[in-house]
This record gives structure tokens, sequence and C-alpha cells, in this order.
């Protein structure tokens, strides 16, 4: 069987298999339907016994067969019409021809040196005569309520189609635009009547002559020329007159329109062949505007999303670090876009112990910002539930995996201070390794204790240990670091460490904003090109008048 309809303004069919198809909005469908009327998984197409049902698969606009809404699974055949929300398709035997009036026109190699009109671009702008003048305002009048209207780009297609129609009696009309490739890409046609099981075949020439001549061309009483009936090009299906214009703005040709006409009586002239070619010069300006609004609102829209992404993202990092006796602490984020993909906590349980969380997602963006909100809030409900630092790892693991993609992960470094003691008890889920730094002594690495969260389920994490002495600095960090580069020279942990060293005996704030001011040193900007995020913690002296800690 065969289902076959327009959506989204264009022709539509898919020959069904003795298989099971997915049909939806989502890309992942088999039968996939791009219009804002049909749900991400609308429904399923289901080959059972020699024959398809149809079930819904929960979508908001309900799936029809034959009008009759599906509650269960329904049986369809030929000559059925099923509806998936507001996209109509018929169910038609296998094999049945292409529809005539919307498949894309097929482009003959033959030379249809025929009949022809031909006005260039050139000869279109010059000034003219009272004619023309005449044919400039009627088609101005006719096309001024289209260049002033706002609508998404589907109605302007049928906007367009409209206009066309009131312009030039046509049997047949066609709205053609280049894709990236130049290659032109059927948009919206429109008959006047019922067609008959032929094919619309026009000829390579005559699109050469109209794309890039930039030529309108008028093609007239072809059939009763002796050259062409031999042709495989319009007029050997009972073409008998024809308009075809290039959409030509700001000297740009984007596609081209096409209207014919196969009654005898019906013949185009040129003054109709000017008003189609200034009319195409409108459709593409209109055309052109709608795509640009239509690309400014997105634009709007994701900016607008991503400013509350960045707000609710800043609310979930801290905005004041714990004030802990004999420690003193420093955090900083700098985001490479609106939103960070990097995430950082601190926090004091009820026992006196610190929690430490530094972590990188994979990606950036949007997408990055939303898990790195969701991680924050997950190990904070994690981390007082009283549970094990490999325990915890674990469970957000899985969490991840099973809420993101195969591609996404974090990296993670989980530590938990006591605070009475100095001993650090941690996690390295795949994150750069953490450094405990001496002032004059070769720096302790904290290596990584396991994989990254969220790439495979049940994973099971090590927790390692270490004392922190007095006056020492553990350093955590994400690899916006050490990967910042200039001139393909990375700034590297090394420099990092001795940044810190040099500044030692300096107060723990001055020491981090040090380390960020050789950086920027370093690479001659201060945009860098991923998202930097730098923890320091030092255990004092027994003797500190005060705790500090700071936040940027």
């Amino acid at each position: 069987m065969i289902l076959e309809g327009m959506v989204g303004g264009k022709y539509f069919r898919k020959t069904l298999e003795n298989q099971e198809y997915g049909v939806g909005r989502g890309s992942h469908n088999e039968i996939h339907l791009v219009h804002r009327s049909v749900s991400r998984d609308h429904a399923r197409l289901i080959f059972s016994s020699g024959g398809f049902v149809v079930e819904d698969g929960g979508s908001r606009n309900g799936t029809f067969v034959n009008e009759i809404k599906v509650m269960e699974s329904v049986a369809f055949g030929p000559g059925d019409q099923i509806r998936f929300g507001g996209i109509e398709l018929a169910v038609l035997e296998a094999g049945a021809p292409l529809d005539p009036v919307k498949v894309i026109p097929k482009m003959s190699q033959e030379d249809a040196s025929l009949s022809q009109t031909r006005l260039s671009w050139d000869d279109l702008t010059q000034s003219g005569g009272t004619d023309q003048v005449s044919v400039l305002f009627q088609t101005m009048s006719e096309a001024a309520p289209l260049l002033v209207q706002p609508r998404p780009l589907n109605e302007v297609f049928e906007a367009i189609l409209d206009l066309i129609e009131r312009f030039v009696p046509a049997r047949r009309i066609l709205l053609m635009l280049q894709n990236e490739s130049g290659d032109l890409e059927f948009e919206a046609g429109r008959p006047n009547r019922e067609s008959d099981d032929e094919e619309l075949i026009l000829s390579q020439s005559m699109l050469n002559t109209v794309l890039e001549d930039r030529s309108a061309l008028l093609v007239s009483d072809a059939q009763s020329d002796e050259r062409y009936k031999l042709q495989q090009s319009i007029v050997a299906f009972d073409v008998r007159s024809a308009l075809i214009a290039p959409l030509v703005d700001d000297e740009q040709v984007t596609g081209l329109i096409y209207a014919d006409n196969n009654d005898p009586l019906v013949q185009y002239d040129e003054k109709q062949l000017q008003g189609f070619a200034l009319l195409a010069n409108f459709v593409a300006i209109k055309i052109t505007q709608t795509k640009l609004l239509s690309e400014q609102r997105e634009k709007e829209r994701l900016v607008e999303e991503m400013e509350t992404a960045s707000r609710i993202q800043k609310a979930l990092l801290p905005t004041t670090l714990p004030a802990v006796k004999d420690y003193a602490i420093y955090a900083h984020q700098t985001p490479c876009f609106e939103t960070a993909g990097d995430l950082y906590d601190v926090e004091s349980l009820p026992n006196g112990d610190l929690i430490l969380i530094v972590g990188d997602v994979s990606g950036k963006g949007l997408g990055a910002a939303m898990l790195t909100s969701n991680i924050i809030a997950s190990l904070r409900i994690l981390y007082h539930q009283d549970l094990e630092l490999g325990e915890i790892a674990s469970r957000l693991n899985d969490q991840v995996h099973r809420s993101t993609e195969m591609s996404q992960f974090v990296t993670l470094f989980i530590g938990r201070l006591e605070t009475a003691t100095g001993k650090l008890s941690y996690v390295n889920c795949g994150h750069n390794p953490a450094y405990l730094i001496l002032e004059d002594g070769i720096p302790e690495t904290l290596d990584a204790t396991g994989v990254p969260c969220g790439m495979m389920p049940g994973v099971e994490y090590g927790v390692d240990s270490m004392m922190l002495p007095r006056d020492s600095v553990l350093c955590i960090y994400t690899d916006g670091i050490p990967e910042a580069s200039r001139d393909g020279e990375f700034y590297d942990e090394e420099r990092m460490i001795q940044s810190l060293q040099t500044r030692f005996t300096l107060p723990i704030d001055e020491s981090g904003e040090g380390v960020l001011t050789d950086l920027y040193e370093f690479v001659g900007h201060t945009n860098v090109d991923d998202d930097i995020t730098l923890f320091l913690l030092r255990r004092q002296q027994e003797d500190p008048t005060a705790s500090s800690t700071s936040v940027l």
C-alpha cells in the first residue's frame, strides 16, 4: 500500500512494507510528518494478519480513519483516508501512479526551442511606455496586501498561489525555490481543475534561460508548431501556453514561478508576461522578508530561552560560600556563552562536613545548561541522604544515562571534607585531576577514580582519601583553563600551578584572581573557547583571625 498527500505544502508519498511504522513529528519516526498539528509520537501503523491497523499514540489532535477517531486499533486499506492531526493522507494500492498535480516537475535535457517571448530582467527594469506603467500599477496593486501582511511561510505560499490565479487564467501553477546546492525544489502548486495522468516536464534549456539569464519566458501556441511534437518538453503534455519567471531579489535568483494553460482559446501575451515577471519580483522579496522575519523571531526566541536558562542556572549556583573555621574558599566561573556547561557547588552538612562539587557537562549552549541545572539539583538531594560518595556518583550516573542522549555525559569531582581533621574523601568521575599544592613542594595529584557519569549504566565508583596539611591549597578546575590556547600552545596545568605557587602567601581570592589574570594575559583576549571554573580551598594555619570565603 501507499500513503500519499501534502505535508507542509510539499508532496508526500510513502510505500508501506510489511512492518511497523512510527508516525509523528519526531525525526526518529519512519513516517516523519513535520507539521505543528502532528504530535512528536503521534501514531503507529502495524502490519498484522496480512493487513495494516493504525493505533493512536496519545496524540494531542487525534488520529482518524475516514473521519472516525481512532480509539484503539483500526484496520485500513486502499481507498481509505487517514488523518494525523491536520495532515490527511490517502491510502492507495501498491503501484498507484504519482499524483500529477503534486509531483516535483521533471527536467528534460531536450533543447526546447519553443515559440517563446523572452523578457530579460534589464528589459523589465528599464523605463517603458504607457502599457508597462499600466502593468506595473496593476501588479503592485494586486501584490500590495501580500507584501505588507506578515504571515508564516506556508501561508505566504498559499497567498502567492491565490495572487497568481487572480492575475492569469492558469490550469497549473508551480512555485519552486533553489536549495543551498542550487537545485530547484518544489514548494507549492495548485491546479484549477482535475488533471489526467500526465507529468509536467520542464525543458532544461528553458530553466537555464530563466535562472542563469534571469529572463522571463512566454511560451505560446506551442501545440500547433510541428517542430515540438516529438520533443519531451512541456508542449508534449497538452500545454498550449505557459509563463515562467525567475524570482529575483536584490539581483539574486532564488527560484521561479510557473503557470500554464491548455485551453486553445486562452493565449498569454506580452503584457501578461511583463506583469508575471514583476509579480515574481514581488514574490521573491516577500519570501526573503518572511524567511528573514522568521529567522529573526527564532533568534529572539532562542535569546529569550538562553536568558531564562542563564538566570535559572545562576540562581542554582552558590551566591555565597560557607564560612568554615580554619579554611578559606574561592570559587569563580566564566561561561563561554550565555549559559555554562560547567558547574560547581559547596555546602556545609549538618555534621560539619563540607561537600565540594566541580563538574563539566559535554557540549555547550542550552542543552548543556539544562543538564548542569538538573545535576546540581540532583546532587543536592543525594548528598543530604547520608550516602557514601561512591553511591552518590553511581546514582547520578544512572540518572544522567536514563535522561540524556548517549553523546551527553558529565565529568565530576565530588569531595567530602571532614573540616575538624582535614581528611578529604573524593570521587573523580573522569574529571581533570585536582591538585593539592604546597608553597614549595611537588603538587599531589587527585586522579580519576571512575568514568564520566552518564556514559553507561550500573557503574560503581571507587573512593579515595587524603589529608590536607595546614597551609595547603586544594585546586579543582575545569578544562577551560589548561586548554585555553594561543597560536596552538595550551596554557596547561603547569602554568596554573606555577601561578598559584607564586601567589601562595596571598589571600585566597587574590591567588585565584591572579591565576585568571595570567590566563587572560597568555591567550591575549578575554573570549576563551570554553567555560572556565576555578575552585580553591586552603587549610590555614591554626591561628587565623577569621575564616575567609570569596565567590565571583
